[in-house]
């Protein structure tokens, strides 16, 4: 099976309406010998920041010297690049050699039992099955949706952490953020440690009494640690964080308000993760420059000066809030131009509504290519009503700086990390 066999054989068990639950992991993984049960795991999941968190989390990991398996989703750049030791992706020929093995069991004599598979299913058993073999040190996996029901939560983690709570996936999650806290809680497991991020206090009441009746100890966001934030400075955020076990000053090196958030749930994350295996909690210098030297494709990425271009994938209500703030914060007197898109199930109206509010902003709605794209008529009818532009995300990208353009306009492209992906893919080809 070749690169492109691989992508084909995989892309067929896509599906935009996958039946729930944790069944065919728990069979298919059985039949690879349980690799999911050979490793210890950190567990993420949450609306939005979980990214940004395990990029914080892991670079620390790292600097202990310890050997980092990450599992995420969706890649921006390379397919490979969802399963990771330390900053390699799993080589091709590596992936292909499981997809084979896992194809034998797919359609083979259990291929009646595993009906139902899913790409997503696959790709998550695959990334067990190779952190197990390489016999990482730890494994972060990154929920895919939701939590309970979802394909990575097979393991039996020695960590697990959710990031913040927002609409998202409504259809399938539920319309109300208590619905959707429960889903996300589904990963709390009993007696296992849960480190929280700042979530709203109906969907955190949720969470503490699920924890609550697993005998899960509780870190939570304001409680048990605290951020204060500095300064916004050109290369990131400077802030005070504050634990029982941990003081210090520190710089992200991403961009956004939100980050200060999500790096002090790493920090938080990560002396759990040391109380927990009797390892030595390491120095602030050694966190520090860890947090500062943290980059993640595609949350609030420049990439490009002239003219100024910035990736977000922002793709829901609450991250669209999180955008917004960072650009009032440090784009405050700058033109705005955005190019915006979503798939088929996130609340376009929503962000749409959120997004028309910020000043000095001309908004543009495209199409990416993609089965789980918005339609392209919805688009051109919300624009329409809306007065809104319309237009190829490829023209987007490609127009001249005019001459006579403000000296103080930022470009972001934002939406759907399907979206930015292939936007990110473009830009790169068009560099080279």
């Amino acid at each position: 099976m070749n690169k492109n066999e691989t992508k084909q054989w995989i892309a067929n068990y896509r599906t935009d309406q996958p039946h729930f639950g944790l069944e065919r992991m728990v069979k298919l993984l059985a039949l690879r010998g349980n690799p999911h049960l050979k490793l210890k795991v950190i567990h993420i999941g949450g609306t939005n920041g979980k990214g940004s968190t395990i990029a914080f989390l892991k670079n620390m990991l790292e600097k202990m010297g310890l050997r980092v398996g990450v599992f995420s989703s969706p890649y921006l750049i390379h397919y490979t690049d969802q399963i990771a030791i330390n900053e390699e992706s799993i080589p091709e020929a590596r992936l292909e050699t499981l997809m084979v093995n896992y194809r034998s069991l797919l359609e083979g004599e259990h291929a009646h039992d595993l009906r139902g598979t899913t790409e997503f299913e696959i790709i998550t058993a695959i990334a067990y099955d190779y952190f197990a073999s390489e016999q990482v040190d730890v494994a972060i996996m990154e929920v895919g949706m939701g939590g309970l029901l979802d394909s990575t939560n097979v393991c039996q983690p020695i960590l697990t952490g959710i990031t913040t709570i927002g609409l998202d996936h409504v259809a399938l999650l539920g319309d109300s953020l208590e619905a959707i806290a429960e889903q996300k809680a589904g990963i709390i497991k009993q007696g296992v440690t849960l480190v929280t991020g700042n979530i709203v206090p109906e969907a955190l009441a949720v969470i503490d009494q699920i924890a609550e009746a697993k005998q899960a100890p509780r870190l939570s966001y304001g409680d048990a640690y605290q951020v204060s934030h500095r300064e916004s400075i050109i290369t990131g955020e400077v802030f005070d964080y504050t634990s029982s076990v941990r003081q210090g000053r520190f710089q992200t090196g991403l961009l956004g308000l939100h980050q200060i958030e999500n790096a002090g749930m790493a920090l938080t994350l990560l002396d759990a993760y040391c109380q927990e295996t009797g390892r030595e909690l390491p120095e602030n210098d050694i966190v520090a420059q860890a947090v500062e030297e943290t980059s993640w494709p595609g949350r609030f990425e420049v990439v490009s000066r002239s003219p100024l271009m910035i990736l977000d994938g922002a793709h829901n209500p609450h991250a669209i809030k999180a955008l917004l703030a960072t650009l009032k914060e440090r784009f405050a007197d700058y033109h705005k131009e955005i190019l915006f898109t979503c798939i088929k199930t996130k609340a376009l109206e929503d962000m749409l509504d959120l997004l028309e509010i910020l000043p000095d902003t001309e908004l543009t709605l495209t199409r990416f290519d993609d089965g789980r794209a918005t339609a392209e008529e919805l688009l051109r009818q919300a624009a329409h009503s809306r007065n809104l532009n319309y237009q190829s995300w490829q023209a987007f990208l490609d127009q001249k700086k005019p001459e006579n353009e403000e000296e103080k306009t930022v470009r972001i492209i934002t939406g759907s990390l399907y979206f930015l992906s292939q936007v990110r893919a473009y830009l790169m080809e068009r560099k080279n």
